[in-house]
């Protein structure tokens, strides 16, 4: 680290452009302020994840406590009986149902709500496979 070069900046040797000074200064008037906050959004977007959230549990319960389920989930997936893994799901009594998307590694839900409403979403990937 020694054998190279220390370089120091001075800015009295080198002092910034003054084209890019005056650039500077000109974008500063220019800049948008932000708009006043308004929270409005994000709790609607809040309420709707939470119903999200709910359908999440569902599913995810319903995967930590029946082995039966999961084996009978994992192999319909690995032979794509994709109809088969919709139903399955959509059987557990969820409200939104998810994108279902899946690989020899593991299966990925991408939960949104109801048409219309595009404010939130949740992803969960699960993984079944160390390959």
């Amino acid at each position: 680290m020694e054998d190279f070069p220390y370089f120091f900046y001075d800015p009295i040797l080198f002092p910034p452009h003054a084209a890019a000074m005056n650039m500077n200064r000109e974008r500063e008037g220019k800049l948008r302020p932000y708009s006043a906050p308004n929270p409005d959004l994000l709790v609607k977007s809040a309420k709707t994840s939470q119903s999200l959230m709910l359908d999440v549990k569902k599913v995810m319960d319903t995967l930590a406590t029946s082995k039966p389920f999961s084996n009978r989930l994992m192999t319909a997936a690995q032979a794509s009986e994709k109809s088969v893994v919709i139903d399955m799901i959509r059987k557990i009594g969820i409200k939104n149902e998810p994108d279902i998307t899946y690989n020899p590694d593991g299966i990925r839900f991408d939960f949104y709500p109801k048409a219309g409403v595009e404010n939130c979403h949740i992803i969960v990937s699960l993984k079944w496979s160390d390959v």
